[in-house]
């Protein structure tokens, strides 16, 4: 099935919080769509992972019945659980697995048939509608007025119903359900709200049921009893003011309350408690032993243990319920006796002091009785207040019995036939209600709550609160077989576990059941608790709730479906065609089965019902004013499921007392701003009397007129079930004015906006009329506008068209003027356009929208459909594939245009940093007032920007308002690559793709552009990624070839996909570096930035060591051979003193105080000559020397002339001087001048050393030494300690060669010219880099394919070393950590030494031949528990004294650890070390066994979920990459570059490895 909705779950096998509710389309049984669960591949949750969910695998739905689906997946792709949808309804599920144990359940929700935004919904009281022959007729009737559900009020199937006392119940039920299914084939549906039933004792709460309501009942019947009194206590029974009202509950206060004696049901009788403990204490006191414990307390404290060991209760339906356990007393009292606290030998004494500590227990029980009874008190008055005296109340008429002066809380049964066997306990029953702000999950009539005591209760007196049993399960079977659905009325006021279990029992009988509810719990967490747990479908939400026009906006916008313009689409609005559902029109098409849709499921709201009016709250007229309710139905209405595409300007068209409502848009020019008045026509007469004058009103009304205006509302609303968008159209003017335009007193609104920003659009005005809202309602009839003024639009003549129910889009007139937008076209059912509405309106082939989608390949409109969904996807896939090869799919043109792009081109299009735009054509990033600057001048910068936005769809995002403000975004981009195309002529055919589509998009009414931008960035986005990674080399095929196929995708891939990018992003070219002079031939070649945005240019840009650990990653995987290798060819080039340069200033002046770099170099040739096609042969190329060498390296003299002869060698020589490139010599000469000057040492200080070429680093620091330990080098070489070790070393106290180059710079702190990590001696990393050469050098010379020409000499000194002695196992007195590889042997800061650093890492991948197979495990889980952070490796072991894991450049105090930035490889957390972390991992620990392999693979894979996450986050991450380093934890960290080369690169080799892992 090819249309997919997928829950990513967390690493534990649990939704996310959003996620844990979930709302999905309907199913349909012929072409189930699919819900798959994920879970990413290394999660500990993917261990054997099996779903368990009460899904039904086959039959009926039950509650308690699960199923066990296991999870599927590959060694490396994310495990996937997924099963096809049939059914409707709730569903929970949770997660086994191995390792850790279940998660929690979640819910699952699942719509039914009939798109919940298409429901038009009435009413109706059944006591006031005909007997049911007549129904047809009447619904009929309902049915004109547009409405396609009906809800019911409780039904009685009496006989009454059915004008016959000779059927029996059974009959007269078929004959109702026949009846509905009669009426449901013609108009639609109906529900039912509550129950009914005669067994009154078994089901309600009553004084035998629930015996604590006992006290309630009394003062309920005291409270009626006075009401019938009043007039005996000389008070008036008709209480008109709230001097009235306290004359009663002066009464009340007392008189009643005081005669109730409530407290009785709260205290202890202490006078019989004392009897009792008398006679307990001479009968048991010689028998039992003493209770101790209470020896030394007050009295106070002596209570509060005797009632914690003695105090007892029956109940709180009875008096003096409470009492002490005489037994218990007694042991009590003989402690204190033997103690002597109490006199022994008299029993009065004894009992007195007994009760003197009951009556210390029994004050805490009449302060709580206290406290309700002032409840009580205030919880009346208020009530009574509200019902009797205040102005917005109903003002009720004489108090009786009957109608006391606040609500009744029981019901009382009469005494009858049906009665007569049930005893008084039984007869009165409590009735429902809610409780304001009370706790939903609580029930109120319970044993545990006083609501009723108190009279906290809103008692509702035309039903009981049910207590349920057997029977309302067979009640709700019947109705569930009968009714289509079931409205559950204060279902917060309904035990949830019973709402449960009864809506089972329906969906039993009735899968398709639909349920809303009445809810308000006072929080949507809670809300969502109940609709989970009951499946229910929508919550009831009100319009009248509105205090003010402001508030119904809000209201509209929160309820009111998707709005215009909107930038991705919820699984619950998935179009139901699409699916295979009949219901929607014939804009989509089902989804083929060669496609694959996948939509992300990650949370939704409870979806809102929203209604005008309710049949229980006030009506319009009582709570605003008559006129109020047209214009409120329209706007609920119309939020879901009008939509308008106007040209410009304004139309209004709002229903009234014939059916249609038209208003005149004239335009007014001034020289500031532009007026639209919206003036409304005569075909709008408002009524001739007061809004509140409900006498007028009556008379007024007319049923047909009533069901006209209804039926107009009906059939707009009704469209939705046939159309594809669902929106909300709201005004974008800035000034709103609503006043009477002259004396003609016509009313008018005034709309100010600017003219050069109004943009065109559509705006539907609903003028609401609420009370206090200082219009003046009571004016005369208007009259047509007395100015010669042309309209702009005017309303299609025959008003029927419009509300056809064949039509699946609404007609909508067309412009006067040019350039429209969409030229609407009517169609039918069956697709065929109809082309001329009236006679005075026609219609054009195509407008703008309509060419726009098809210049977008949105005519397939299926396509637009998938790109809102790929733009709201989880940010594990968001960053997925998009487009396939099959280039049908695409749009057109584009193929052949982004076809056309190089690797640069693709680099200008979607990357470029601020630097780098302004050092190329004087740029820089977008800047978007209130939200900053783009990462990104490119595409990236955008999508980066939108991806979080369009995922919640904020269309009131800063970047959507400058959209809507004017066309500077779209101006940009394309600008941009104008600029670029003089120097990137590739670029033209994109550019000029993008702004054919961007001058259409400029036109569109501003609600739309955002979205419309945003898609057409996506795609060309997407287009361009799709084939730069169609470019990748053959390596990642294995992990790729199976992404067709759902259940082998993996996170990893889209991790690998987001990696290889990474490489367009930072290869590309700029103005002011490059690999060569400026002055070469080759000037124009790419370069590779160590990180942006700041190593972006200049001499920052090419760093030797950075550019050589990222060659395998970055170029050679994903087969970029021909970057990498001028990347070697130019770093050779500048060999000088048997180094590579650290920094390359394009050759310029390049810096040589790297010792790592040239072994970085030489370990970038080993993979280049073994990955890339040219193989060995690369070795023979010649490189035109950027230095002239020394003697022994020159051809004349080729290793003949001593190394000792420096004579016109290794000096600085301009680019122009003729000795510059002057010689040439092979790839394979550098590397052996690399290695045979390493192993004879050198000495050398650095050209132009001091403050201009460092300003921090001291004189010694420009000293520059290394030495390979063979011992007959350059004076003084190599140092003693290592002569026999053979291992390579270098570098002073002053300087620090490695890539922990760190250089203190802080005069304050007192650390300038003091490196942090100086690591001389021989560094951990070079030495296994000098043991990888080695062994390669070895077999170039053993390989076939080495002919004595290619390398130089087969004379080289290799001191071969075989165990892991020099580094591993320190055992001395600065040893902090034992079971570690040394970072250095023979530092200057001997303690240096031994210090924990992740460097070991490097040699045990590169050399692993070096080390003992146990001991590199070991250390490796050393690293695991110390290192290892979330994102990268602590650069020193956080029990180190020098650990400083927060990086600040800026810091300025004297605190030289960490004075700017001191610690910059003192405990930071640094990304590329990871990589050769996780490489090793792998490498030591994948055993012999697919068990050990697998086992390995997880723990990497584990290690990679923050930085799949990361790649994918646009908000963390808008760069799209790795960052170069964290703080301590993985803490952002500013002065880090948030992405670097060598980050990505070495998580590219571990995938890589991984794939070559995988069984």
């Amino acid at each position: 099935m090819p249309v997919v909705f997928a829950v990513q779950l967390l690493a534990d096998g649990s939704p996310t919080r959003r996620g844990q509710y979930a709302r999905l389309p309907p199913p349909v049984d012929s072409s189930p769509y699919k819900l798959r669960f994920v879970i990413p591949a290394g999660c500990p949750a993917a261990c054997n992972a099996v779903l368990v969910t009460n899904y039904p695998a086959s039959g009926h739905f039950q509650r308690d019945k699960y199923q066990r689906i296991r999870f599927q997946h590959g060694i490396l792709s994310d495990a996937v659980c997924e099963f096809p949808v049939t059914l409707a309804g709730v569903f929970e599920y949770y997660v086994e697995y191995t390792s850790h144990g279940d998660s929690e359940p979640r819910g699952v929700v699942t719509d039914l048939l009939l798109p919940l935004d298409g429901i038009c919904i009435l009413t109706l009281i059944p006591k006031w509608m005909p007997t049911i022959s007549r129904w047809p007729e009447f619904f009929k009737t309902v049915a004109e007025g547009g409405y396609n559900m009906v809800h019911m009020a409780p039904l009685a199937i009496s006989p009454e119903l059915f004008d016959s006392h000779s059927m029996s119940e059974s009959q007269r039920e078929k004959v109702l359900k026949d009846m509905l299914s009669f009426i449901k084939d013609d108009h639609g549906r109906y529900m039912i709200e509550n129950y009914e039933s005669d067994d009154f004792a078994a089901l309600g709460y009553n004084l035998k049921t629930a015996p604590h309501l006992r006290p309630a009942y009394e003062l309920d019947e005291a409270i009626m009893q006075m009401s019938d009194d009043l007039d005996i206590e000389g008070v008036k029974n008709d209480i008109s003011s709230e001097k009235e009202l306290e004359a009663v509950m002066s009464i009340f206060k007392s008189k009643v309350l005081p005669g109730l004696k409530l407290w009785e049901y709260y205290v202890i009788d202490v006078k019989s408690t004392k009897a009792s403990f008398k006679s307990a204490w001479q009968k048991l006191s010689e028998k039992i032993e003493k209770l101790p414990g209470a020896i030394g307390q007050s009295l106070r404290e002596r209570a509060l243990t005797l009632r914690k060991v003695a105090l007892t209760s029956s109940g709180f339906g009875s008096r003096f319920s409470r009492s002490l356990n005489p037994e218990t007393a007694v042991q009590f009292m003989k402690a204190l006796v033997e103690a002597g606290a109490v006199p022994s030998g008299n029993l009065d004494a004894i009992a007195a002091k007994f009760v003197a500590i009951a009556n210390e227990v029994n004050l805490d029980f009449y302060k709580e009785s206290d406290a309700d009874l002032a409840a009580i008190y205030e919880n009346i008055y208020n009530r009574a207040k509200y019902l009797r005296v205040d102005e917005n109340g109903p003002k009720l008429g004489p108090v009786s019995r009957q109608d006391p002066f606040v609500d009744t809380y029981f019901t009382r049964l009469p005494r009858n036939e049906t009665t007569v066997a049930l005893h008084d306990d039984e007869l009165p029953l409590a009735n429902n209600g809610w409780i304001w702000n009370g706790d939903p999950l609580l029930n109120f009539a319970g044993p545990q709550s006083k609501a009723y005591l108190r009279r906290e209760v809103i008692a509702w007196g035309d039903c009981v609160k049910l207590r349920y049993g057997e029977k309302p399960a067979a009640y709700t079977e019947k109705m569930a077989r009968i009714f289509h659905g079931f409205r559950i009325d204060n279902c917060h006021s309904t035990p949830i576990n019973v709402a449960s279990y009864l809506l089972d029992v329906a969906r039993r009988v009735n899968p398709n059941l639909y349920v809303f509810a009445e809810l308000f719990t006072g929080s949507e967490e809670k809300d969502i608790l109940f609709v989970k747990k009951l499946g229910i479908n929508s919550l009831i939400r009100e319009a009248m709730n509105a205090w003010d026009p402001h508030e119904l906006s809000r209201l509209v916008h929160r309820h009111g479906g998707i709005p215009v313009g909107s930038l991705t689409i919820p699984p619950e609005y998935f179009p139901l065609d699409m699916l295979g559902h009949p219901l929607d029109s014939s804009f989509y098409t089902p989804v083929k089965s060669d496609e694959d849709v996948i939509v992300n499921v990650v949370g939704s709201s409870p979806h809102a019902l929203f209604m005008d009016c309710t049949h229980d709250n006030e009506t319009p007229h009582q709570k605003r004013t008559a006129e109020d309710t047209l214009s409120t139905a329209a706007l609920v209405a119309m939020s879901h499921y009008l939509h308008i595409i106007e040209s410009a300007g304004l139309r209004v068209e709002v229903p009234s007392e014939d059916g249609h409502r038209r208003a005149s848009v004239y335009e007014d020019y001034t020289d500031g701003e532009e007026l639209l008045h919206v003036t409304p026509t005569a075909a709008y007469k408002p009524y001739p009397f007061s809004p509140h004058d409900a006498e007028a009103i009556a008379k007024a009304r007319d049923a047909r007129a009533h069901i006209k205006g209804r039926k107009t509302l009906g059939a707009i609303a009704g469209l939705p079930s046939s159309l594809d968008f669902s929106t909300v159209l709201t005004t974008l003017a800035t000034v709103v004015k609503e006043g009477k335009s002259d004396a003609s007193t016509d009313m008018q609104t005034v709309i100010k906006v600017n003219p050069g920003e109004f943009r065109q659009g559509s705006i539907v005005l609903f003028r609401t009329w609420m009370v206090g809202s200082d219009l003046d309602l009571d004016q005369p009839a208007v009259s047509p506008p007395s100015r010669d003024l042309s309209p702009v639009f005017f309303a299609p003549k025959p008003i029927s068209a419009l509300l056809a129910p064949t039509l699946t889009i609404p007609a909508v007139p067309i412009s006067r003027t040019s350039s429209p937008d969409l030229r609407p076209r009517l169609v039918r059912r069956n697709s065929q356009p109809i082309n001329n509405v009236d006679s005075g309106v026609g219609f054009e082939d195509e407008g703008h929208l309509e060419r726009l989608w098809r210049l977008l390949g949105l005519s397939n409109r299926n396509m637009g459909i998938q790109i809102m969904v790929q733009m709201g996807r989880d940010i594990l896939d968001v960053a997925g594939r998009f487009f396939s090869d099959n280039r049908q799919s695409w749009p057109p043109g584009l193929g052949g245009a982004v076809d056309a792009l190089k690797d640069e081109d693709i680099n200008v299009v979607l990357y470029r940093a601020g630097a780098e735009e302004y050092d190329t054509i004087g740029e820089n990033v977008y800047d978007v007032p209130g939200f900053g600057s783009l990462a990104y001048c490119g595409l990236q910068g955008f999508l980066s920007a939108f991806i979080p936005i369009s995922r919640s769809n904020d269309l009131g995002h800063s970047m959507c308002g400058n959209l809507r403000d004017g066309p500077w975004m779209l101006d940009y981009i394309t600008g941009r690559l104008k600029k670029y195309a003089k120097e990137f002529p590739r670029l033209n055919l994109i550019q000029i793709w993008m702004e054919d589509r961007f001058e259409i998009i400029k036109v569109l009414p501003n609600s739309f552009i955002p979205k419309y931008f945003f898609q057409t960035v996506f795609i060309v986005y997407h287009a361009i990624r799709h084939v730069a990674l169609a470019r990748t080399a053959a390596v990642s095929s294995k992990l790729l070839q199976d992404r067709s196929k759902s259940l082998r995708l993996s996170s990893l891939s889209v991790l690998t996909d987001s990696l290889y990018m990474v490489t367009y992003q930072l290869h590309g070219r700029v103005a002011s570096t490059g690999l060569y002079p400026a002055k070469s031939k080759n000037n124009n070649l790419s370069s590779l930035a160590a990180g942006l945005p700041h190593f972006a240019t200049q001499h920052m840009r090419c760093w030797g060591r950075d550019i050589f650990i990222s060659l395998r990653g970055l170029f050679l995987i994903p087969g970029s051979f021909d970057a990498a290798r001028e990347h070697i060819l130019a770093f050779g080039a500048n060999l000088r003193h048997g180094l590579i340069p650290n920094l390359l200033d394009q050759s310029h002046f390049p810096r040589y105080n790297a010792r790592d770099a040239a072994w970085w170099w030489l370990w970038g040739v080993q993979q280049y000559c073994k990955m890339s096609p040219e193989g060995l042969a690369f070795l023979k190329v010649k490189v035109a020397r950027r230095f002239p060498p020394i003697p022994r390296y020159r051809p004349e003299a080729y290793l003949v002339a001593s190394g000792d002869e420096r004579t016109g060698g290794d000096e600085y020589v301009s680019p122009d001087d003729s000795r510059s490139g002057a010689v040439r010599s092979t790839v394979a000469q550098l590397c052996h001048e690399i290695l045979e000057r390493h192993a004879r040492g050198e000495k050398f200080r650095e050209w132009n050393a001091g403050p201009a070429l460092d300003h921090a680093m001291t004189d010694a620091g420009f000293d520059i030494s290394y030495w390979g330990g063979v011992g007959d080098g350059v004076d003084g070489l190599p140092d003693a300690r290592l002569a026999a070790s053979g291992l390579v070393g270098g570098g002073n106290s002053a300087n620090c060669g490695t890539w922990m180059d760190k250089m203190g710079d802080s005069e304050k702190a007192g650390t300038k010219g003091r490196p942090a990590t100086p690591r001389d001696g021989a560094a951990v990393e070079i030495v296994g880099l000098a043991k990888a050469a080695l062994r390669w050098v070895v077999e170039v010379l053993d390989s076939n394919d080495n002919s004595g020409d290619v390398w130089p000499s087969p004379h080289v000194v290799v001191k071969d070393q075989t165990d892991d002695t020099a580094h591993y196992l320190p055992n001395t007195r600065l040893v902090n950590k034992r079971g570690i590889y040394k970072d250095t042997v023979g530092s200057s800061q001997a303690f240096s030494d031994y210090q924990l650093r992740p460097n070991f890492c490097v040699a045990l991948v590169v050399a692993p031949e070096l080390f003992d197979p146990d001991h590199a495990r070991a250390a490796l889980e050393m690293v695991k528990k110390y290192l290892a952070g979330p994102l990268g490796m602590r650069t020193l072991d956080p029990e180190d004294w020098a650990y400083r894991g927060d990086y600040d450049n800026a810091n300025d105090s004297t605190d030289g650890a960490v004075a700017h930035g001191f610690n910059y490889h003192q405990g930071p957390e640094w990304l590329w070390l990871t990589g050769y972390y996780l490489r090793a991992y792998l490498l030591f620990n994948s055993g012999t066994t697919t068990q050990e392999r697998t086992a390995a693979i997880h723990t990497v894979q584990t290690a990679l979920q923050p930085h799949k996450q990361l790649t994918a986050d646009a908000t963390a991450n808008p760069f799209a990459g790795l960052p170069e380093l964290t703080n301590r934890d993985g803490a952002p960290c500013r002065d880090s570059c948030p992405t670097q080369a060598w980050s990505a690169a070495t998580l590219v080799e571990v995938v890589a490895d991984l794939v070559d892992a995988a069984p």
